[in-house]
């Protein structure tokens, strides 16, 4: 590769598609350099998903889909809080530079694929509109930033659009505590009752997994179709 006159020895990390149409330098807080490569790439005409997914985002489910699919991942935080610890005590910038830098990766590979996965799968999507800065200031703050709700909502949108999909905000209130069957506002509240993952209707004894009863329940909300719930007009 040549710019401004000095050429430049490069490795692929995939292939390039499409048109290239420009470029940048990127170098990250290990040093490394980078090059991007904005390419032109035809978008798909037809929705190639078939499903209305509704998708509730959560800490320890951290995708939640309305046809019951659950993705999890580890708790990068967590994980490497003692490298990362060793490292500040021994004062290595560097390795903790290399230790941040390996979370945000995986982070964003883990987001990468389970966005596409979901993006392939759907025509449309409703993801839940409740903004993570709402829990920075909270006992989950460290959880929230480790679950990336930002990227995973960033990434779903361009690829919903890649694809010739719609993804859509949808309102997540009362959704934890609804019955996706019967609309009976019968399951746990408050913040006692957050680690409580699964629940039994008392109106009408359908069991839920708590994530996946709320992603059903978010895409009820914003399209007024499947479920019937109460008190929502439909659409």
């Amino acid at each position: 590769m040549t710019y401004c006159g000095h050429r430049f020895r490069l490795w692929l990390s995939r292939p390039v598609g499409g048109v290239v149409k420009t470029g940048s330098f990127t170098q990250d807080a290990r040093g490394r350099w980078y090059v991007n490569l904005q390419c032109e790439v035809p978008d798909a005409t037809e929705p190639v998903g078939t499903l209305d997914l509704g998708i509730d985002l959560g800490l320890k489910s951290h995708i939640a889909c309305s046809d019951g699919l659950v993705y999890r991942r580890d708790n990068l935080t967590r994980q490497y809080a003692e490298a990362l610890a060793m490292a500040q005590r021994a004062h290595k910038k560097r390795r903790m530079q290399g230790v941040q830098v390996k979370m945000d990766n995986t982070r964003r590979d883990w987001a990468h694929k389970a966005t596409t996965a979901i993006a392939r799968r759907a025509k449309l999507i409703v993801i839940w509109d409740v903004p993570s800065t709402k829990f920075f200031k909270t006992i989950f703050a460290k959880s929230t930033h480790d679950a990336g709700w930002g990227i995973v909502r960033h990434q779903l949108r361009y690829k919903a659009i890649r694809l010739a999909g719609v993804c859509v905000d949808g309102n997540e209130r009362f959704s934890n505590v609804t019955c996706a069957d019967c609309c009976a506002r019968s399951g746990p509240r408050g913040l006692r009752a957050l680690g409580v993952r699964t629940w039994v209707c008392t109106c009408c004894g359908v069991a839920h997994e708590r994530d996946v009863n709320a992603a059903r329940n978010i895409l009820a909300f914003r399209t007024g179709r499947g479920t019937p719930v109460k008190g929502i007009p439909v659409l």
